[in-house]
């Protein structure tokens, strides 16, 4: 079963009755008209998409094409509505997003390695100056290149980031073909295409976009060494290397893609004659060799350093986010709700009581959107793990340990964090969705309902913590 007219309706009913409640009772706090009207006509616009090319693309010809084509405008559109949203609310903050920092500090230094490569000096020791430690090293290289060779213009990275978005839309596509079939893979794929939190941190200068294509080439790589008749060697150092290029992005990757990696391997379910014993082979290899990256990068002290900090990192994190956002945290309280919430976390902050809000209310179309589609990932995680599908291990390992270390160091409830694991949950989203069961819209609406309470509830909570109730 495909997505119906019918849950394009139920989506569109309970995002509007969310937003009319919060109207209603707190019409005080009403977000800005056009934030308001934009973020409901983007709710619109996505499931009346997807109803759409869910219909008319399910026997397409020249799939991937289109698919490629379509994922470019949709990003490039993003683009052009987050210039719009600073032009209006955030004029000091062009070429940049609403209350950018992140965007900002990558910028000032990419070109600094820029400045850095024309002057024929070491980028890591001019990097060293800016940043605290190496794992923001690797965008900024990223961007000095970028830079270097086509101007100094943030605009520069935006584009690559539609164009590197829009091949990560292809590459879920291989992914989703191999694990189920044509059929998931093509909803699959239209769901990355259009889904608004991807869009919208594609449109700025942020790390998370080039890290998902590289999380994705590790899943389509680990696929391919697996399933193929022999092992390739070269396969095997591309995984290698990629591991070792999230060293400098996000540290706290690298470990875990590993382990990820080492799960496919081992607890494959195949009846080729001796895997076994290749498989510890490979394994062994692929252990060592990470280790040698890792070391000659000279990235060991900061892999160590994150075992170390990860011991009071939850509370830090819960304090820090607190501190941030001006929310008082009990940590004995928060700690089980977080960890339990944590694959439909964020909720929408829909209520406009203070300045800082203005960046954060701005998307609530995608935690609206994401809160009402979770529940076909639920049932798409336990399809996975009951059947045991081949190479569903890798994602289905990844998208669960990410989103426990996130809930683990306090921070499941950023969305800017959680996008690294969301095209694996799409792959399940579009399993769920495209699997029939009894009383399927039954168990939606219940959820919906929780859902709607949950939302009520948190944007209660922020008020409360302000004197505001």
């Amino acid at each position: 079963m495909m997505w119906t007219k019918e849950y394009s309706g139920i989506a569109i009913v309970f995002s509007i009755l969310v937003l009319s409640v919060h109207i209603l009772f707190f019409f005080e706090y009403t977000m800005p008209s056009f934030i308001l009207l934009t973020g409901l006509g983007i709710i619109f616009l996505f499931f009346i998409s997807l109803w759409y090319y869910t219909k008319y693309w399910k026997n397409i010809n020249s799939f991937t094409k289109k698919l490629f084509f379509h994922s470019i405008i949709y990003r490039v559109l993003g683009v052009v509505f987050l210039y719009t949203l600073s032009m209006f609310y955030d004029p000091d903050s062009l070429p940049f997003e609403i209350s950018a920092i992140d965007s900002v500090n990558y910028d000032a230094s990419g070109k600094l390695v820029t400045d850095a490569i024309e002057k024929g000096d070491s980028v890591f020791k001019t990097l060293s100056t800016f940043w605290k430690g190496k794992s923001d090293y690797g965008f900024s290289i990223l961007i000095g290149i970028l830079y270097y060779v086509f101007g100094k213009f943030p605009l520069i990275i935006k584009i690559f980031n539609v164009l590197i978005g829009s091949f990560s839309v292809i590459r879920i596509y291989q992914i989703t073909k191999y694990i189920y079939d044509e059929e998931r893979a093509r909803l699959t794929a239209i769901l990355m295409m259009i889904m608004p939190p991807l869009i919208w941190f594609g449109a700025m200068v942020l790390k998370e976009t080039f890290l998902i294509f590289v999380i994705l080439n590790i899943g389509y790589f680990i696929i391919k060494l697996v399933y193929g008749a022999r092992v390739k060697l070269w396969i095997l150092a591309f995984i290698v290397l990629q591991i070792g290029i999230t060293l400098y992005f996000r540290t706290v990757l690298a470990p875990l893609l590993l382990i990820c990696v080492l799960l496919q391997i081992i607890f494959l379910k195949t009846q080729k004659k001796q895997y076994r014993i290749v498989s510890v082979l490979i394994s062994v290899s692929l252990i060592y060799a990470t280790y040698f990256v890792v070391d000659q990068l000279g990235m060991k002290e900061n892999v160590d350093a994150i075992v170390a900090a990860s011991q009071n990192q939850f509370e830090n994190e819960l304090t820090h986010a607190a501190s941030s956002r001006g929310i008082s945290y009990t940590t004995a309280i928060v700690a089980p709700l977080l960890i339990a919430g944590a694959i439909v976390t964020p909720f929408p902050s829909l209520l406009d009581f203070e300045e800082a809000q203005l960046g954060i209310f701005a998307h609530f179309q995608n935690e609206i959107i994401r809160n009402c589609l979770y529940f076909f990932v639920f049932f798409g995680l336990y399809q996975a793990i009951k059947n045991r599908r081949k190479g569903s291990i890798f994602i289905v390992s990844f998208a669960v340990g990410y989103i426990l270390i996130l809930a683990i160091s306090g921070i499941s409830f950023q969305d800017r964090f959680q996008i690294l694991a969301l095209p694996f949950l799409l792959i399940f989203m579009a399993d769920g969705i495209y699997t029939d069961f009894p009383k399927k819209i039954k168990h939606w609406t219940i959820y919906l309902v929780f859902i709607f309470i949950a939302i009520l509830m948190w944007n209660l909570f922020k008020l409360s913590n302000r004197g505001l109730l």
